[in-house]
């Protein structure tokens, strides 16, 4: 298993890649950056290629110098979708979704913590589930003119960071004077919210929110769990947290189950967490229904206005379509095997008709 210093490191390395490039170039089957061409920044890259060709040998790595502009180019190709991970890489990385750590930020967030009297708690939350989308919709609803976004997407104060306080909580959303110009000169509601995807895992969770903002609109968005399991698992293998094969690491999942039904590993546990109808239940223990709204992955891939219409409503929001419907933090990966899809789809199917019965509507989720 890697070191926390070395997944330190690993993080560290590719902010800088993914930010600190001087150009980028669309390639036929990936992108080029470039960056000023010194000892420094070739061990750079020379790391960051040397750690992700390990954890994601289907895409290349490629280092090319040029000597006519003094500039060092990183070509990174792979299969369908590369470039748009590497521009979403550093979209998130440069945006409020997930802020690389700098010095701007650190003064910005000095500013926000000495005002956070004056602000406002969050209207809504995005529960979850992770890799199911919840970038990417928290994204298309701050584009909207009536939505404020958070200091950061993910913020994890109800599962994480509760000991702080909610004055702490505050810091991370508008002031009370942006809610009150929207109202009074522009005519129009002003909303803000934040989207911490484990919120729908953590049992403490439900009875915090509402204790802190009991009116407070509650979204989950959750994908087919035979999808969802295989991506958390691409996730956590490119990070450094998984080591093992997709199948060994199920295998490691059931015998551990098996000795202990309420196992529960955050960095390794493709099924147990998908059992969206037992983790949902937990919130609606304490949340009326008309509260929760849950929507799938697969709508909002497929039909995404009428998706995202059905999302407008439930926040009272007026009408808007975002400049794209374009997926954030998607990462290509080869297929799984249909030996292992078949296998987990007979899995899942007692816990996905134990959702559609929760939710009285049937995903399309059998294959």
């Amino acid at each position: 298993m890697t070191s926390n210093n070395e997944l330190a490191q690993r993080y560290q390395t590719t902010v800088d890649v993914f930010t600190k490039f001087q150009q980028m170039k669309t390639l036929a089957d990936g992108s080029a950056l470039s960056y000023p061409k010194s000892p420094e920044w070739n061990t750079r890259l020379q790391r960051f290629a040397e750690v992700w060709r390990k954890s994601c040998p289907y895409f290349t790595f490629e280092i090319v110098s040029e000597s006519d502009n003094g500039s060092v180019w990183l070509h990174i190709t792979g299969p369908e979708g590369t470039s748009s991970f590497v521009e979403g890489a550093h979209q998130m990385l440069t945006s409020s979704l997930n802020p690389a750590p700098s010095k701007r930020l650190w003064l910005k967030w000095k500013f926000v913590r000495i005002t956070n009297a004056v602000r406002i708690l969050p209207d809504f939350l995005i529960i979850g589930a992770k890799k199911c989308g919840t970038t990417s919709l928290y994204a298309y609803l701050t584009q909207h003119p009536h939505v404020a976004s958070a200091f950061r997407k993910e913020i994890y104060y109800f599962d994480g960071y509760y000991r702080h306080g909610s004055s702490w909580y505050r810091a991370f959303f508008p002031t009370r004077m942006q809610r009150f110009y929207q109202k009074k000169i522009k005519k129009a509601n002003l909303i803000s919210g934040e989207a911490s995807p484990e919120y729908i895992l953590d049992p403490n969770t439900p009875a915090r929110v509402f204790e802190t903002i009991p009116a407070v609109k509650l979204i989950a968005i959750l994908r087919n769990p035979v999808d969802k399991a295989y991506s958390y698992y691409q996730h956590q293998l490119r990070v450094g947290f998984e080591t093992l094969t997709f199948e060994e690491a199920i295998d490691r999942e059931i015998e551990n189950l098996k000795k202990d039904p309420g196992y529960f590993d955050q960095n390794h546990s493709y099924l147990a967490g998908c059992q969206y109808a037992e983790q949902l239940e937990r919130w609606l223990k304490v949340f009326p229904k008309e509260q929760l709204l849950v929507i799938g992955n697969e709508e909002l891939s497929t039909a995404p206005e009428k998706t995202f219409a059905k999302v407008l409503e439930f926040l009272n929001l007026p009408t808007f379509s975002p400049k794209t419907f374009k997926r954030l933090n998607a990462f290509p990966y080869p297929d799984m095997s249909g030996e292992t899809r078949e296998r987990l789809v007979k899995y899942f199917k007692p816990y996905n008709e134990k959702l559609y019965a929760l939710l009285d509507r049937k995903l399309e989720w059998d294959n």
